[in-house]
């Protein structure tokens, strides 16, 4: 054991000090005011950074945390969007993400990369001797590009060597922050999963079996009214931890795994995210530590705890935020005689098993682990008018389920066929697939209420102004195409002017191809062609004069 310590001390020393001496600057001349903190529950991932707001408004100027180099730049219409990286030598990586543009030396070797390759996005590495930054040197401007739901920088430390996403606020940034977090809800989950309810804090709970521990919890800073998430969760049993989580970290393999955390059911039915202090069997994630407690009177195993009949336990629960503001709370279990259960007829799938099932036309396949727990009461049903539920929407998935979906003899000859999903509320999203012959395959990892469709419709375009304009914080200029696709979206697009590569910025939230037009072209009048294709390959050429 001491030999462990000994190693372990010696493998964490060098980036202890490291953490020392890396002292970033914030990315903006602004007091930090956020409106996400890092690791908090998000739609289907742990957000990996701190989201610091911009006044609502993009073009706020963006500066190196530290010294170092860019070692990548990403342009994409989704995810982070416009992304810049910088890596130091104290072995951290800090993350620029949702940017408008770059600053202009940047942005012009981007927009010479991309036009070389003919490329609209993907993923740039500069040489080290390329851009050498300073601390505090104009590295790029704010924006709203990517996934963000409005204008803000998204900010980021990582671990060099791991890629792993760290705790910004570990690193002596500042938020102003003197109120505790709140407990918004609190229920308990009985290990069957048949029966959940809720109470207060110091109300008793009777157990007539082991139960697990669902608590909603949010965090606000001084300076804004959004909620945030929390940095420490720990329950305890006569002063011995049983479950603690800790969000410092995140690996990226598995931040998607959230589902894991949250009680998932809860979520379906009332839209929060409630976290597990217990651990499902199928846990993919770092993020908890549990703790065996083993007594005559209660037994916790993963989070689970189980009090023995007519014996009362207390539990200690302590929620913190990054200023160690703290909520306390507690509660009481008590064991109670355990009923005879008769064996009910329900869908069991096992978590550790592969799963082949078939309803209707549709041949479905869940792998083996891809579910995070076994799952009871698995729903299947056919509503009779070509729409089929399977798990309803609320049977969270790890891995991709494959849907092979057998087309009758009146849809064979038609084309275009892709699937609507519906979740458990009703809201759909369009997924395509492949076809082999009569069997048309798609794959999902969600499960929900599916209906086979066809889009027939090409995508409609249609130029905003045949005239270029300034490109925002730019010095380029662009031209402006609006799109739309109702049914399975915009898929692929591309644009040139007189034949020659231009690149496009799709902002897919205001269905716009932003046609950046490259430096070299000259003034007068042009051609623009611009192609655009949906999801199943229908396609619109429009061709356009434009005055640049």
């Amino acid at each position: 054991m001491q030999k462990f310590i000994l190693f372990l001390g010696i493998f964490l020393t060098p980036i202890v000090q490291n953490a020392q001496t890396f002292e970033p600057q914030p990315p903006l001349n602004t007091p930090l005011v956020l409106s996400g903190t890092f690791a908090e529950l998000r739609g289907n991932h742990f957000h990996g950074g701190i989201d610091i707001k911009t006044q609502g408004r993009s073009g706020m100027k963006v500066y190196s945390a530290a010294r170092g180099y860019v070692s990548r730049i990403a342009v994409s219409p989704y995810g982070y969007g416009n992304a810049l990286y910088i890596r130091h030598p104290e072995g951290y990586t800090s993350v620029y993400g949702h940017l408008n543009v770059f600053a202009p030396e940047i942005e012009q070797w981007v927009e010479d990369q991309l036009r070389d390759r003919s490329k609209n996005e993907g993923n740039l590495y500069p040489s080290p001797e390329q851009f050498k930054v300073t601390r505090g040197q104009l590295v790029a401007f704010s924006g709203n590009t990517g996934g963000s739901l409005g204008p803000h920088l998204h900010f980021e430390i990582r671990d060099t060597r791991t890629e792993e996403p760290l705790n910004p606020l570990e690193f002596g940034l500042k938020v102003k922050d003197t109120r505790k977090p709140d407990i918004r809800g609190l229920r308990w989950t009985a290990q069957d999963f048949n029966t959940t309810g809720s109470f207060k804090p110091e109300d008793t709970i009777s157990a007539e079996m082991a139960l697990g521990i669902d608590l909603f919890t949010t965090d606000k800073q001084d300076l804004a009214k959004n909620n945030n998430g929390v940095y420490v969760i720990e329950a305890s049993v006569q002063g011995k931890s049983f479950f603690t989580a800790h969000y410092r970290r995140i690996n990226f393999s598995t931040t998607r795994f959230i589902n894991a955390h949250i009680n998932y059911d809860l979520y379906c039915s009332q839209g929060v995210r409630y976290t597990r202090l217990y651990e499902m069997e199928n846990n993919p994630l770092d993020l908890t530590t549990t703790y065996e407690i083993a007594g005559p009177a209660v037994r916790i195993s993963r989070g689970w705890i189980t009090v023995a009949e007519d014996s009362v336990i207390k539990v200690d629960v302590n929620i913190k935020d990054f200023s160690d503001n703290t909520n306390a709370f507690s509660f009481y279990v008590k064991g109670t005689r355990r009923p005879m259960k008769g064996i009910l007829d329900r869908k069991v799938l096992p978590w550790d098993m592969k799963h082949s099932l078939t309803i209707g036309p549709i041949h479905f396949t869940i792998p083996a682990g891809a579910l995070y727990n076994t799952t009871y009461d698995f729903v299947m049903d056919d509503k009779g008018n070509g729409q089929y539920v399977i798990g309803g929407g609320y049977v969270p998935l790890q891995r991709h389920m494959q849907l092979n979906w057998t087309l009758d003899s009146t849809q064979i000859q038609g084309v275009g066929w892709f699937l609507w999903e519906a979740d458990h509320k009703g809201e759909k999203i369009a997924i395509t697939g492949k076809r082999e012959g009569d069997v048309v395959i798609f794959e999902t990892r969600s499960t929900g209420t599916y209906e086979l469709d066809q889009d027939l419709q090409k995508p409609d375009v249609e130029i905003i102004a045949r005239g270029s304009s300034s490109r925002p914080n730019s010095s380029f200029k662009q031209i402006t195409v609006r799109v739309h696709d109702d049914k399975t979206g915009i898929e692929r697009y591309s644009a040139r002017i007189d034949g020659e590569f231009a690149r496009i910025d799709f902002d897919y939230k205001q269905e716009l191809l932003k046609v950046i037009v490259p430096k070299d072209i000259p003034a007068g009048n042009h051609n623009l062609r611009v192609v655009v294709i949906d999801g199943v390959g229908n396609t619109t050429v429009e061709e356009y004069s434009i005055t640049l």
